[in-house]
């Protein structure tokens, strides 16, 4: 055991000086004062800030390696076909890749890799804790499948390139809906031989799997709206850049949403809606908001200019905070075990010199699992 004393805990959406006990790689009590013992190691914070760690949904880390160019290292778009239904992101994750390294030293305990959005059907999600030196260690559990797919110009972009389809917004759509009448024609027959890639795509149509949607403009999550429904599938909307120009028909679609990144140079056809406002926009409409890196896009150790950014709104500050801690670990279905500091939660926690939201401040202390691994320099 050990006992964190002496610091300012983010504990139930304040931050009080408060205690806490760390034991077997969980948060086991958290209170305004406990008293040492000799069961305890004691950690004196001195007054140090300490909050839950950070969980980014949406990244490509670890197969979209940093500092090693753009050919080496890179394994994020299988692009042999449009549909890669059965492509693990797992399989490519090196663990040593120094993305991963920087997320954890910025208080990045947990992170998603997803494959990229080159296909309409991409492959499976995994999420991971940000150290370790064998992905299969590292690995969260999540109860259901990510499944990646992506609509509008990136697929359009690769394969038209390529004189193949997709070339329109109607082959996206048109070839997703014919794999999933094809997986549900596998799934009707009462002998049929395994397909791993209809298996995939059987779990989205059986509700074992959660489509993640690579979506900019709002025409194509319209359309998105559209399958989704034809299948009956659980679906969240990734960077979703357009949605804020529509805040009522946002709230009626009822899905989780992952805003990001926002703080990137350069507008395109996907990205001229692209705006810091769409934050408060969109969470004052009622939606409970996210925010991604896309990492390397935006490389995880400078993932808090976004907190500082939407920091200018003068939204809650809690609020804020969330969008990078219990609302995508909620978004992930891991809210019962990271996102917050509560006993019986891992004890993925940082230490910041001050507070969080004051550029002055470092990460000195990045814990995971009660175990401190890093921290920034």
């Amino acid at each position: 055991m050990k006992l964190f004393k002496n610091g300012y805990v983010w504990y139930n959406s304040n931050l009080k000086k408060a205690d806490f006990i760390v034991e077997d790689g969980k948060f086991v009590k958290i209170e305004e004062e406990i008293v040492p013992s000799d069961l305890c190691e004691t950690v004196d914070l001195n007054g140090k800030y300490v909050y839950p760690g950070m969980v980014d949904p949406h990244t490509h880390v670890g197969i979209f390696e940093e500092c090693t160019g753009w050919t080496a290292g890179n394994d994020v778009n299988e692009t042999s076909s449009p549909s890669t239904p059965g492509m693990r992101a797992i399989d490519a994750i090196n663990p040593m890749d120094p993305g991963i390294e920087s997320a954890r030293n910025s208080g990045f305990t947990t992170v998603c890799v997803l494959p990229g959005s080159a296909n309409v059907i991409g492959g499976e999600g995994v999420v991971i804790k940000t150290y370790g030196t064998v992905v299969d260690e590292m690995v969260v559990p999540t109860n259901k499948k990510i499944i990646k797919l992506a609509f509008g110009w990136n697929p359009v972009w690769t394969w038209g390139k390529q004189e193949k389809a997709p070339q329109t917004r109607l082959a996206v759509s048109a070839l997703l809906r014919e794999k999933l009448t094809s997986a549900r024609n596998y799934m009707a027959k009462e002998e049929k031989e395994y397909d791993y890639d209809m298996e995939n795509l059987s779990s989205l149509l059986k509700k074992e799997a959660v489509a993640r949607i690579h979506v900019a403009n709002l025409e194509d999550i319209e359309t998105i709206e559209r399958v989704a429904n034809e299948f009956n599938i659980d679906y969240v909307l990734d960077h979703a850049t357009a949605l804020h120009t529509n805040p009522d028909y946002a709230k009626s679609l009822n899905v989780p949403v992952i805003l990001g990144p926002l703080n990137v140079a350069g507008k395109s056809f996907q990205t001229y809606d692209l705006t810091f406002d769409s934050v408060k926009i969109l969470h004052e409409a009622g939606l409970k908001i996210s925010v991604m890196t896309d990492a390397p896009v935006i490389p995880l150790n400078l993932a808090k200019i976004q907190i500082w950014l939407i920091d200018r709104f003068r939204m809650n500050r809690a609020d804020v905070l969330d969008m990078f801690t219990i609302n995508p670990a909620t978004v992930l279905g891991l809210e019962d075990r990271i996102g917050s500091i509560a006993a019986g939660k891992d004890a993925d926690f940082f230490v910041s010199s001050g507070d969080i939201f004051d550029y002055r401040s470092k990460v000195e202390h990045t814990f995971i699992n009660g175990i401190r691994v890093g921290g920034e320099l």
